[in-house]
């Protein structure tokens, strides 16, 4: 098929030379990035060269990386921690601020990891908890291993750092030594829920997806350094964390599954922590300066893998994230068709010459269960759950189709009902207003302006530094425009069209089919930009 594309448009085609999966790896695992091969990186290093919002758009993906690339070598390294400190996933799932006293429920305590480390504070009257210098206590307890012990940490840092005075009654108010401050039979676990919510998402794997986003649009391998050692100091610890043994929700132990985080996170994460890996992997495997930082960190820490050579630390990294998570799979079992994704990307991350046969039977399964019921799983709430899976398979399809020429058009081919999963949320939007709010959507009777089976985001004038997510996930505006081309049903592109803010600056036949350009495209395609190829434009 001849993909022509317009600059000014959000219909862009991923076509790529080279596809992994006819290079000859003879099945020996891993050799090379599937999802940003050196050929897609080299088209993205171009594209900014030439065109502006490009180059914004990989400035503001290299500011968002600054903050690790500004943290000695040993600070990105000790950012990751031990299961030893019960996590909890709310500081206290109904609870209330101890010094003001107002509501505080959820997820609503503030946390900042880098610029406030160990810290989390009311968004009412932001008053800091827990009071105690957590960060000097947890150093105090830090073991040969680099993990907590809180057999070995100082309890005489345990005090409220603004009433040192054993003497105020204020003295041991908000101190919470990692298992909670305790008031009033009450209990508030700051530091249970900072580890997940700051340290493990914000500075952890938030340091990983920017560092390996960075090392794609520059090419700079500094950046594949960071991510490679902070990846592998996860895999050092990360199969020992069992949140259905370690962890609380709603201030008890439900036997919730899950690694760091719960069930439905763990395996969203543990997807992310494969995707980072195989971003950063054509980098690292060359990078004898990691492997000398690695083997030194080894030797001072008493660690069983030695790091001798990158083979130690791809086993160490491959072992206990990602073979781990498939030995495991009950701790990324997740709303459907979230864990076959997660598998099918790993396997594939893992040995995707070796795996083909094995991932493209898991894609046809899942997707033929995942549009079982009228083109969707069934999954009741048409603004929410039943939305959810035809999100997270159009960043999978669209994923895939950036890579590997073809993709797309194969999964409709074998796959028909994939026109009516994306077809679902178009006949079922009232007005382009409502939808019936039947089932799980979380509100009622409200508005939804929005097509919901697919997450359009923009790329526009404000930073993405504090976004823990992925800036360089697929557009979702390239993929409608992706199933347009191929189905060539006219509502795809008007889903285009509305998503623009009905914006339009002019229009483009190609084959009898109008396409929706608009001069605020910019702002909409920037990451589909990014990879696109050649071929033609119009106007």
């Amino acid at each position: 098929m001849n993909h022509r594309t317009l600059a000014t448009i959000a219909v862009l085609s991923f076509a790529l030379c080279g596809c992994p999966c006819r290079s000859a790896l003879g099945g020996e695992g891993k050799t090379r990035s599937l999802f940003m091969p050196r050929e897609l990186r080299e088209r993205a290093w171009a594209n900014m060269r030439q065109d502006e919002t490009m180059t914004r758009l990989r400035d503001q993906i290299v500011e968002r990386a600054r903050p690790w690339m500004e943290l000695s070598d040993d600070q990105v390294w000790g950012l990751m921690f031990g299961p030893g400190i019960t996590r909890s996933w709310m500081v206290w799932s109904d609870g209330h601020c101890p010094a003001c006293g107002k509501s505080v429920p959820m997820y609503n305590w503030r946390m900042d990891a880098l610029n406030r480390p160990w810290k989390t504070w009311c968004p009412h009257c932001a008053a800091v908890f827990p009071a105690n210098d957590f960060e000097a206590f947890y150093r105090s307890g830090l073991d040969r291993r680099g993990i907590f012990d809180p057999a070995l940490a100082d309890r005489s840092l345990l005090f409220n750092a603004a009433h040192p005075d054993p003497n105020d009654p204020r003295h041991r108010f908000g101190v919470d030594d990692g298992e909670g401050f305790v008031q009033d039979g009450k209990r508030w676990r700051f530091i249970g829920a900072y580890l997940i919510h700051g340290q493990w998402k914000q500075a952890v794997l938030g340091g990983i997806n920017a560092l390996s986003e960075a090392y794609v649009v520059t090419g700079d391998k500094a950046y594949a350094r960071k991510a490679g050692l902070l990846l592998d100091r996860v895999a050092d610890v990360y199969a020992g964390f069992d949140f259905a043994q370690q962890a609380v929700i709603y201030e008890r132990r439900m036997e919730s599954a899950g690694y760091v985080s719960v069930w439905h996170d763990a395996c969203e994460e543990t997807r992310e922590l494969a995707q980072g890996y195989d971003a950063v992997f054509d980098a690292i495997a060359e990078d004898a300066d990691l492997v000398a930082l690695l083997r030194a960190k080894a030797a001072q820490h008493g660690l069983e893998n030695r790091k001798e050579s990158f083979a130690d630390i791809r086993r160490n990294i491959e072992d206990r994230i990602l073979r781990d998570a498939l030995d495991h799979i009950s701790k990324i079992t997740s709303n459907y068709p979230r864990t076959p994704i997660a598998i099918a990307t790993i396997k594939a991350v893992l040995d995707w010459s070796g795996s083909r046969d094995e991932v493209y039977a898991i894609i046809d399964d899942f997707l033929r269960r995942a549009t079982s019921v009228d083109g969707v799983t069934g999954e009741k709430g048409l603004a929410g759950y039943s939305a959810f899976g035809l999100q997270s398979t159009a960043l999978f399809l669209a994923m895939w189709d950036r890579a590997i020429p073809g993709f797309l058009e194969e999964m409709l081919d074998r796959h028909p009902k994939l026109h009516d999963m994306y077809r679902f949320h178009v006949d079922t939007w009232c007005f382009t207003r409502y939808y019936p709010l039947v089932g799980d959507t979380g509100w009622f009777a409200t508005r939804t302006d929005q097509y919901q089976g697919v997450r359009f985001q923009r790329f526009g004038d404000a930073s993405v530094s504090s976004r823990r997510d992925p800036v360089l996930a697929p557009s979702m505006f390239t993929f409608m425009g992706r199933l347009h081309e191929l189905t060539r049903n006219p509502a795809f592109i008007q889903v285009l069209y509305l998503a623009n803010d009905r914006a339009v600056a002019g229009r483009w036949r190609s084959r009898g089919v109008y396409r929706v350009c608009s001069r605020e495209v910019d702002h909409l395609t920037a990451r589909g930009l990014a990879f696109q190829g050649g071929g033609g434009t119009g106007a």
